[in-house]
């Protein structure tokens, strides 16, 4: 990943073009919507994976949750710690080996963080993310859905099926039902539903999922 994109350029220019407002998504918990499958967790430990301003990281606190928080832009990391001093915070690149023993987590959690790779390499971190749970540890997250080609089909180059470069500055992957048949396969899926959002303040549509080991 790129981190002096997600350092200078995409925390930096979104937060200061949204300066003083109160941004869209950082009350939508969507999580409670699935509140009787989160009762299924065990309450221990979780990762944030890809944590962005830490909205999620707090539920999972007040949740009753022991947290990590990761991220690769250390700025965004700073802003999180100061908002949630409880957490633990870790600069992770999600494209490199996970820096955790296996069975770690009883929970993994990735809002639209983990969309952003290659075929090979979001195999390859399906893979540490099953490693890390705990046996019927769960994976909680979103996923841009394909359907949001549409919003970036003028600035997008295919690089491969379903990944492209937008705007050549990032590459991101739109997913359809045929990439969790073919990603998720390890897993158990409880949860697989396509919807539709905002984000600053632009509609956003995309997949949440609830899967576990």
């Amino acid at each position: 990943m790129n981190k002096n994109y997600w350092n200078d350029e995409y925390w930096k220019n979104a937060l200061e073009e949204h300066k003083g407002e109160k941004l869209d998504f950082i009350d939508d918990i969507w999580l409670l919507k699935y509140e009787d499958i989160l009762k299924k967790v065990n309450i221990g430990k979780a990762l944030d994976l890809g944590c962005g301003l830490g909205q999620y990281t707090k539920f999972l606190i007040d949740y009753g949750f022991s947290t990590i928080s990761a991220d690769i832009s250390n700025d965004i990391l700073e802003k999180v710690k100061l908002n949630n001093p409880n957490t633990e915070i870790i600069n992770l690149d999600m494209s490199k080996k996970l820096p955790f023993p296996d069975n770690s987590f009883d929970l993994v959690f990735a809002n639209l963080s983990i969309h952003y790779f290659d075929t090979e390499t979001t195999e390859k971190l399906l893979i540490e993310i099953r490693r890390i749970l705990k046996n019927d540890g769960y994976f909680i997250g979103s996923v841009n859905s394909s359907k949001t080609y549409e919003f970036i089909k003028d600035v997008a180059k295919m690089i491969e099926p379903n990944y492209y470069l937008e705007d050549n500055k990032r590459y991101v992957r739109l997913w359809d039902k045929e990439q969790f048949d073919y990603f998720f396969k390890d897993f158990k899926i409880d949860i697989l539903e396509e919807i539709e959002t905002s984000r600053w303040n632009k509609v956003k549509i995309m997949w949440e999922f609830i899967v576990h080991k």
